[in-house]
């Protein structure tokens, strides 16, 4: 889960100025130019807005929520990744196979992972046979019992966001809305150090704990690509404690990422800051830091902000 938002954003914030060359042209283009250029695949679901991104990557962007969710397909000779399957509210296996058609792409073996086990991160896993995760008792745990229908969530799937060509299925009721288990034969687990080898490209899995226990961060070191899931996300952290996020910077920063893809919002985002997160993050450890208070889904944070770093802390919402 992401952090809350108080409006919805532009499609393309006007904040993504980073400077970046394409492996495509030579050239160099501002990250809102090469998402704003981004050619959109025409899919069937009316919900996800599907973007070809550099690096043999698509988005499944699903701008209709709040949360602004994309999930991620990386393409690999040998067999693809599925970086999180969203929010289950509409079928991202039927918008995948739309984008294989569309775009003509080989029925490459598919890898799905999960970048941790929230609700807005899992919704789609039973649209697929298996789901590798970070081997966690808690993530077992929330993938096998899914999401019921009502209660505390109901304010939270309720949270649309009008955006043009896109609206929820017809039959989406926030009220009736469920995340159906994910059956344990089906997971299947992956540590940190992993590497994930698509062919013609290699990933290795970092482990991360701030955000949730189950955190899957993947790094392509030959490329600079880094799929940071919710632990990084620009300068906004949804965490369970500074010290673990202290500890989560730490591996990052030492980390040449040149491509940063984002699992809310902006699909890329600026190149890390991740010393300067971590300076300001040990910072706030000590002491030096604005606290106030924010609401979520109906319930009410600590909010502590330093240098237009915000760190959000939400220790059980976000083990619920």
């Amino acid at each position: 889960m992401d952090e809350p938002r108080s409006e919805a954003k532009p499609d393309h914030p006007e904040g993504c100025t980073e400077v970046l060359p394409t492996p495509q042209t030579g050239a160099e283009r501002s990250l809102a130019e090469i998402l704003e250029q981004a050619r959109r695949i025409p899919n069937g679901t009316s919900w996800f807005e599907i973007l070809r991104l550099p690096n043999e990557v698509y988005a499944f962007w699903e701008p209709g929520h709040q949360e602004l969710v994309n999930a991620f397909l990386i393409l690999g000779s040998d067999r693809d990744v599925l970086y999180d399957t969203g929010m289950g509210i509409a079928s991202i296996g039927a918008a995948l196979e739309d984008l294989r058609r569309e775009d003509d792409l080989p029925d490459n073996e598919l890898m799905v992972v999960n970048s941790h086990n929230h609700l807005d991160h899992n919704g789609g896993n039973t649209d697929f046979d298996e789901a590798w995760i970070i081997e966690d008792e808690w993530a077992i745990r929330k993938l096998t019992e899914g999401i019921e229908a009502g209660g505390r969530f109901v304010e939270y799937w309720s949270a649309l966001n009008p955006h043009p060509g896109v609206e929820a299925p017809g039959e989406f009721d926030p009220q009736t809305f469920s995340i159906k288990p994910f059956p344990r034969t089906g997971i299947r687990f992956l540590a940190d150090g992993d590497t994930v080898d698509l062919g013609n490209r290699r990933f290795r899995v970092i482990h991360t704990t701030s955000h949730s226990p189950d955190g899957l961060a993947l790094y392509d070191e030959q490329n600079g690509i880094l799929f940071g899931g919710d632990t990084f996300i620009g300068d906004e952290f949804m965490i369970r404690d500074l010290t673990l996020l202290e500890r989560d910077l730490e591996i990052i920063s030492k980390l040449d990422v040149e491509w940063h893809y984002c699992s809310h919002g902006a699909q890329l985002i600026e190149v890390m800051r991740s010393g300067f997160h971590l300076s300001i993050i040990r910072r706030m450890i000590d002491g030096e830091r604005t606290e106030g208070e924010t609401s979520f889904a109906g319930d009410t944070f600590p909010l502590y902000e330093l240098e237009g770093v915000e760190v959000l802390l939400a220790t059980e919402f976000l083990t619920y």
